[in-house]
């Protein structure tokens, strides 16, 4: 299990206060976690990029400007359409005994006996859901193709976790190993021309 540590902010809601931030690269946010008072935060867009370029999951420690600390999730992100900048994020408490959701990366291992007969890997599922507590999250998935052949693939059921449950379906496919494209054209055949005959129109 990742943290990072938020140095963070607490701000003034309002969207003219919003926008005097975002133009200082400062970025609005909240925090919010059942029974308590929502939490109006602010943190600069270096400190959270962190958070954003990963390719594994974490937990992450806030700390506000007045020392107090907050274990949470990144819960969702919003940028700008034209730059790419954030522009506002959403924190979720968590509790070490109560169980959260979170989207968890997957990692591919191995290289497949399809692909040494030249199959092509087809990764169609990047990230799953499970639900655990805060302390067993994992940063990620490993899903071992070794011994995929062509034609062949795992789901979401064929996947271990150590603690926790999947909150992804079972019958989700994750990965799965096509025949190569020259392959499959050859067994399709080429598409005979349609054959049009004109026969002498009847007196």
């Amino acid at each position: 299990m990742n943290e990072i540590l938020l140095q963070a902010q607490r701000r003034t809601p309002g969207r003219s206060e919003a926008r005097a931030m975002r133009r200082k690269s400062i970025v609005p946010g909240i925090f919010y976690f059942h029974g308590e008072e929502p939490i109006a935060v602010a943190a600069h867009e270096l400190a959270l990029r962190p958070l954003i370029r990963t390719s594994e999951s974490h937990l992450v420690r806030m700390r506000l400007d007045d020392g107090v600390e907050k274990t949470c999730i990144l819960k969702d992100i919003s940028f700008d359409p034209i730059t790419d900048r954030p522009v506002h994020f959403d924190l979720q408490g968590v509790s070490a005994d109560e169980a959260i959701i979170v989207e968890v990366p997957v990692n591919i291992v191995g290289q497949s006996i399809g692909q040494r007969d030249g199959g092509i890997v087809e990764f169609l599922l990047h990230k799953v859901e499970v639900k655990c507590l805060p302390q067993d999250l994992p940063d990620h998935i490993n899903v071992d193709i070794t011994n995929l052949g062509i034609g062949e693939s795992i789901h979401v059921s064929d996947m271990t976790l150590e603690k926790g449950t999947f909150v992804t379906g079972g019958d989700v496919a994750v990965v799965a190993i096509a025949a190569p494209r020259t392959e499959t054209e050859a067994s399709a055949g080429p598409a005979e021309p349609e054959v049009i005959t004109k026969g002498k129109e009847k007196a």
